[in-house]
């Protein structure tokens, strides 16, 4: 039997699922191959879409959660059934930063459910608590309907990923129909709607009345405004009226550094102006932002009991996680943000509110005078991160990796916005905190945007984390060239600053002493060691400068330096032993 034919007028469910994708316009897949699904790639090569293999199921799905972090379109991950495990990380990943990934995988022939039969999992049950929704198709005829629902679910909010397991016998069935039967109704499989709910006229009054009173208004930036496509409307609103905004650690970085109402992040120990937030401000206005965590659950010290909290989700789901903001608002906030505007809205914010904050900033920074302009080695992570940070352009993308390394980065963003300066955009670990996404996040970034320059600052912790055989390796299969730079301690180092100021003595988190530029220039990549302080910002240059054909390493060797998210750590974790 000739397996690359069909019968007249049917096709295979590889080719149902590559024409489903191709009529939402899908032009690239990430996958690591197996022969699980042949059919679904070789129904990709007839429909046109790329498949971007890679060395493993993981880095694909990291790859694909980089892609939709940057684009804001959805991407998809295919992966045979012992590869669905590798991507479960990925899965996570994407869940808490609200990506709208595709997770397709192969699962078991049904010939034999539940009967022990070869790689047999009820994957659907593994990730649902992890997705947006997650199912296992139940008939071959099916699969471009469960496509289009999957799809539907993971771009409209709350955006995030979708699992959708379909049984091999049915990706290499040859037996359905290539023009289904019509019926009554039909979906239009090209349908990429999103839903932009606008607020109750009631909400709006209300919202309007709080903040034509605010004195000391705040905002407060979170993933739903990237995902909303709204970062624009919020920016011009804070500018034209004067009130400064934040944006919470982890969560994707909507509104430029360098924005003149840009006040960095909103953390009690990375950025010490935020403090404002709780001393003094009289409104607090969430924009797609939950209480979580990296906001302290809405509690002392950054928030207090006397101040009006509003937040803004585009479904009440979302409102019920913010149980505690006296105001909430059912509405997309770019829908909300357009009102306002239409409305002439203004805010009674008070003169030199703004200035107090960017002043409360600019003090705080002196503490990192020494660091910033040592040139003594080994080097102090900080000053890695400011040199990393001035060797890019306006058209180029930073990814984030790594513990105490990705810490120093947010102090070094805060410092280097100050200046009004912007790049494309900064792609950091999302609030999961995965760690070694890195190379395969730059990777992603590149293949989205070749015409950027890519840079990953990253430490080698995390560098020994990230999937692949070397990380850069499918950089390089793919011509998509990006430049690691490398914070070479030889430990773990958030982990280590914390045991040594708790315990005084470390455990398991010390490294070999390593020079990883060798390792890289053996798999073809341009990479180089710096010792000197002096050497980080020409040695990045040349690196970008050779991006054009060629991916490259930066190994740096730095000392340990407790960042003040760390140290932040350490004090939490003593005060919950001590309670």
């Amino acid at each position: 039997m000739d397996i690359s034919k069909t019968l007249e007028g049917k096709i295979t469910g590889g080719h149902m699922l590559a024409r489903a994708m191709a009529a939402k316009g899908v032009k690239k897949v990430f996958a690591l191959c197996g022969g699980f699904i042949n059919p679904i790639f070789m129904g990709c090569h007839d429909y046109g879409i790329e498949v971007i293999g890679c060395r493993n199921e993981m880095e694909a799905g990291f790859m694909a959660a980089a892609h939709t972090r940057v684009t804001r379109e959805p991407a998809i991950c295919i992966a045979e059934p012992s590869g669905f495990t590798n991507y479960v990380s990925a899965v996570a990943e994407a869940y808490y930063a609200g990506d709208p990934v595709l997770f397709i995988s192969a699962s078991a022939n049904t010939h034999h459910f539940d009967n022990a039969g070869f790689k047999e999992m009820p994957q659907a049950e593994v990730v649902r608590s992890m997705t947006r929704y997650a199912v296992e198709v139940n008939e071959g005829e099916r699969i471009g309907w469960f496509f289009d629902k999957a799809w539907d679910i993971a771009t409209n909010a709350p955006t995030g990923p979708v699992q959708l397991a379909i049984p091999t016998n049915f990706l290499f069935s040859g037996a359905y129909a290539a023009d289904p039967a019509p019926t009554a109704r039909r979906f239009d499989p090209a349908r990429q709607k999103v839903h932009k709910p606008a607020p109750n006229p009631a909400d709006v009054a209300e919202f309007t009345e709080l903040l034509a009173k605010a004195k000391k208004p705040v905002v407060i930036v979170g993933p739903g405004v990237w995902y909303s496509r709204s970062e624009e409307a919020v920016a011009d609103f804070c500018a034209a009226q004067g009130i400064p905004l934040f944006q919470p650690v982890t969560h994707v970085k909507s509104i430029q550094p360098g924005h003149p109402m840009n006040m960095g992040l909103v953390d009690y120990h990375q950025n010490p102006c935020s403090r404002l937030l709780g001393a003094q401000a009289d409104l607090v206005i969430l924009l797609g932002a939950q209480l979580d965590f990296p906001l302290g659950f809405g509690e002392a010290p950054l928030f207090r009991r006397d101040q009006t909290i509003v937040a803004v989700h585009p479904t009440a789901r979302q409102l019920s996680n913010v149980m505690n903001a006296d105001v909430r608002i059912c509405s997309d906030v770019g829908v909300l943000f357009d009102i306002l505007k239409a409305q002439g809205v203004k805010s009674g914010v008070e003169a030199g509110w703004t200035a107090s904050i960017r002043a409360a900033r600019d003090e705080s920074i002196v503490q990192f005078d020494a660091a910033m302009t040592s040139d003594e080695g080994p080097i102090h992570p900080l000053r890695l991160c400011l040199d990393a940070l001035n060797a890019v352009g306006e058209d180029d993308i930073i990814v984030i990796d790594g513990g105490d390394i990705a810490a120093w980065f947010e102090v070094a963003l805060g410092i280097w916005g100050r200046e009004g300066k912007r790049v494309k955009r900064i792609v950091n670990p999302g609030p999961w905190e995965q760690m070694g996404t890195g190379p395969a996040f730059a990777t992603g970034v590149k293949i989205a945007y070749p015409d950027s320059k890519v840079l990953l600052v990253t430490g080698d912790g995390s560098l020994g984390l990230a999937p692949g055989l070397t990380p850069l390796e499918t950089s390089m299969d793919h011509d998509a060239p990006v430049t690691i730079v490398v914070a070479n301690n030889g430990q773990w180092g958030m982990i280590q600053e914390q045991q040594k100021a708790m315990w005084g003595r470390v455990v398991a988190t010390s490294l070999r002493t390593q020079d990883y530029a060798p390792i890289f220039a053996g798999a073809g990549a341009h990479a180089e060691t710096l010792h000197e302080a002096g050497q980080i910002a020409p040695a990045i240059r040349r690196s970008l400068a050779n991006n054009a054909t060629i991916s490259g390493l930066v190994d740096v060797k730095t000392f340990s330096a407790r960042s003040p998210i760390t140290q932040g750590l350490v004090d939490m974790r003593v005060k919950t032993a001590i309670g």
